[in-house]
């Protein structure tokens, strides 16, 4: 069965970007089998891209081909880059994008064989002209060491975890979705510790205090906060059938600290 490729970019919907990729990838492979991952990164936000590839790429089959583009170095002298990450593929800018998906035996190539490309080559629109060219002949069974020079000094984004100090727990959040949920670099391992002591936990954001966590959004009343583990595996606040980021004026970076409540005497 011919190889998925994934599209993840920050064209949005309203211009054909997104659309061009799939006829360039056709063009040269026509049996392609074609996800649109999302295009509604925030533009040039590199970091939640690097995130929505490390939270999707797990639950594609192997050999998948994920082709991201959230490239503001466009044109400039930043390098072009296929990735073999082991159970799938990464094409796109070495911008730190494949950040989540690099491992010590991932093997970089740097694409600098201009016979795979379009042509003429835009100095803008590199997603056309070289990343779905590429993303295009691996599905079509070329190797990826045909397609560049190895390197070994991939760009990498830090992805830092929450603070902890004694029995308090800071992060930040990561991830706002499309109904206003508040997703942290919190993941449900760094709670443990706090969780073996009886009393419960305190989350504050944007000046609210939630007390606890709770399993699903109907434990909670209407428009109420709540927190819970999501499906991600990390800490999210959430607001019953509204939207928790615009109503607690939190977004990307906004602090969230944890701590054991204070039982009153």
């Amino acid at each position: 069965m011919p190889p998925i490729v994934t599209l993840t970019s920050d064209f949005g919907l309203r211009d054909p970007f997104a659309g061009i990729l799939k006829g360039v990838i056709w063009n040269i492979a026509p049996k392609a089998r074609i996800v649109d991952l999302t295009h509604e990164i925030e533009p040039q936000n590199i970091r939640q891209a690097a995130l929505t590839l490390e939270s999707a790429a797990p639950y594609f089959p192997k050999g998948t081909i994920h082709l991201a583009v959230v490239d503001p170095g466009v044109g400039s002298e930043r390098r072009a880059m296929a990735v073999d990450c082991g159970d799938c593929y990464f094409v796109g800018p070495d911008n730190g994008l494949a950040s989540a998906l690099l491992t010590p035996r991932s093997k970089c190539y740097e694409l600098n064989k201009k016979k795979y490309f379009l042509s003429p080559l835009s100095a803008t629109f590199h997603g056309r002209d070289v990343f779905a060219p590429i993303a295009a002949w691996l599905a079509k069974g070329t190797p990826i060491s045909q397609l560049g020079r190895k390197i070994t000094d991939a760009q990498r984004l830090s992805f830092p975890g929450p603070e902890r100090k004694g029995d308090t727990l800071k992060g930040e959040i990561l991830h706002v979705d499309r109904f206003g949920n508040l997703s942290s670099n919190i993941k449900a391992d760094d709670l443990i510790p706090l969780k073996k002591k009886q009393s419960k936990l305190r989350i504050r954001i944007s000046r609210k205090s939630i007390a606890g966590l709770v399993e699903n959004y109907t434990q909670v009343a209407a428009e109420q906060y709540g927190a819970l583990i999501n499906s991600w595996n990390r800490l999210e606040i959430f607001c019953n059938q509204e939207n928790a980021a615009e109503r607690l004026k939190a977004g990307i970076g906004s602090a969230i600290t944890i701590s054991q409540e204070v039982k009153s005497q």
